[in-house]
C-alpha cells in the first residue's frame, strides 16, 4: 500500500456539517440550534492507499463518510475526485460522483435488502452505472465480483438470500457490491465492528489486498486505534467534529502527542497491562455538539489544559514531517503558557494518561 499519485483521488477542504435541532419549544422560542457534527474537517485519499478516521462513537467520522458519499449535504466545504471539484447534488454529475465513491456500511445485515436475492444486490449497480450490456455478460461480471471477495464457488451464492449468510459473508458482499460500480474511492465505515473476533482479520487483508491490486483510495473509518496501526498508511484522529491529530499510523501510535490520542492509546487493549487492571483517566464524557466548548473542544478532559485552550481553537502545528497536531501545547505562541504547564513528552503524557 505505499502507490501514491500526483493528483489525489479524492480531497476534502474544510467540510462543515450542521444538523438542525428540531424542537417544538425552540420552534415557539424562534431559536435554530444545530448539531456541529463536523468543523473544519480536511483530508486526502490517495490511491493505493488506506487512510484511517479514528475517534470514539459520536466524534463525527460516519458523518465525514456520508459527506464525501454524497448521501447528506455540505454545509460548507468543497470536496474534489480526481482534481475536479463535486458540485452536483443530484442528475448525471451526481451518479458519476456516487459511482467512483463507493460506500461499505458498517452493519452487513441491514445494508442489504432481506427480499433480494444475492444475484439481484450484484446486478442492480451494474444495470444502474451501464456496466454490463447483456444477460450473460451481467453473470460474468456478478461471478467475478464474488471470486475477487473470495466467496467461492460463486454459483452457489447467487440465488441465496441474506438471511441464509454469515455476516462475515454478507460484508464480503456488500464490498462486492462496491467493487461492482469500478470505483476509485472506497469509503469503509467500521467493516469489521459487528462481526466476530475470528474473521475480522481475515476481512481486513481482504481489503488490504483489494486496495492493493485494483489502486483503489480507502477510507477506513474505526474506533480502533489499533487496527488502524496494523491496516492504514495514514491515521487521523478526530474528536468531537474536529480532526486534531495526523500523520504515518507507525508513527502516530509510537509517538502520540495531542492528550485525546494518548487517551486512545491508553485505553486500548495491551498485553503489557495484563494483570496489573491500570486505572485510566477519569475523564468525563464527550461535550455536546449542540453548545460545544470554546476553544479547544477536548479542554474540558484535557489534564493540561491551560487558559488560551479555553478560549482559542488552536492552528496547526507540524511536529515531524507529515505528523501534526492541533494542541496549544504544541504552539511555539503560547510558550509563556507552557511555561506554566510543561509540554509533555509522549511517554510521559501516557503516563499521566494512565
Amino acid at each position: 500500500m505505499t502507490v501514491s499519485s500526483e493528483t489525489p483521488a479524492l480531497e476534502a477542504h474544510g467540510l462543515v456539517k450542521h444538523f438542525p435541532v428540531h424542537r417544538i419549544r425552540q420552534r415557539l422560542r424562534g431559536r435554530g440550534e444545530v448539531v456541529h457534527a463536523v468543523d473544519d474537517v480536511s483530508l486526502t485519499l490517495r490511491s493505493g492507499e488506506v487512510t484511517a478516521l479514528v475517534g470514539e462513537s459520536g466524534s463525527g467520522k460516519s458523518t465525514v463518510a456520508r459527506l464525501l458519499a454524497g448521501l447528506y449535504p455540505l454545509t460548507d466545504g468543497t470536496i474534489s475526485i480526481g482534481g475536479a471539484t463535486v458540485r452536483a447534488t443530484r442528475g448525471r454529475l451526481f451518479r458519476e460522483h456516487v459511482r467512483r465513491v463507493q460506500m461499505v456500511f458498517q452493519d452487513p445485515f441491514g445494508s442489504l435488502n432481506p427480499v433480494h436475492t444475492i444475484a439481484y444486490h450484484l446486478r442492480r449497480p451494474l444495470k444502474v452505472h451501464g456496466l454490463a450490456k447483456n444477460r450473460a455478460a451481467t453473470r460474468a461480471a456478478t461471478v467475478e465480483l464474488l471470486e475477487q471477495v473470495n466467496l467461492t464457488p460463486a454459483e452457489q451464492y447467487l440465488a441465496k438470500y441474506p438471511h441464509e449468510l454469515s455476516g462475515g459473508q454478507l460484508q464480503r458482499i456488500a464490498i462486492a457490491r462496491a467493487l461492482a460500480a469500478e470505483p476509485k474511492v472506497l469509503l469503509a465505515d467500521e467493516p469489521v465492528s459487528m462481526l466476530d473476533v475470528s474473521i475480522r482479520l481475515g476481512l481486513l487483508n481482504l481489503l488490504a489486498g483489494l486496495v492493493k491490486s485494483l489502486g483503489l483510495a480507502m477510507l477506513y473509518i474505526t474506533h480502533d486505534i489499533a487496527s488502524a496501526r496494523y491496516f492504514a498508511t495514514t491515521t487521523l484522529v478526530m474528536y468531537a467534529g474536529r480532526v486534531i491529530e495526523g500523520g504515518p499510523s507507525e508513527e502516530l501510535v509510537q509517538r502520540p502527542a495531542h492528550p485525546y490520542t494518548q487517551l486512545l492509546l491508553a485505553s486500548a487493549p495491551d498485553p503489557d497491562r495484563a494483570g496489573r487492571d491500570p486505572e485510566l483517566l477519569d475523564a468525563g464524557e464527550p461535550p455536546s455538539l449542540v453548545n460545544p466548548p470554546e476553544g479547544c473542544r477536548f479542554h474540558p478532559r484535557c489534564p493540561h489544559a491551560m487558559d488560551i485552550c479555553r478560549t482559542e481553537a488552536p492552528g496547526t502545528t507540524e511536529l515531524r514531517p507529515g505528523h501534526w497536531t492541533r494542541c496549544w501545547l504544541y504552539s511555539a505562541d503560547t510558550e509563556a503558557d507552557t511555561a506554566q504547564a510543561p509540554r509533555p513528552s509522549s511517554a510521559a503524557s501516557k503516563e499521566h494518561l494512565t
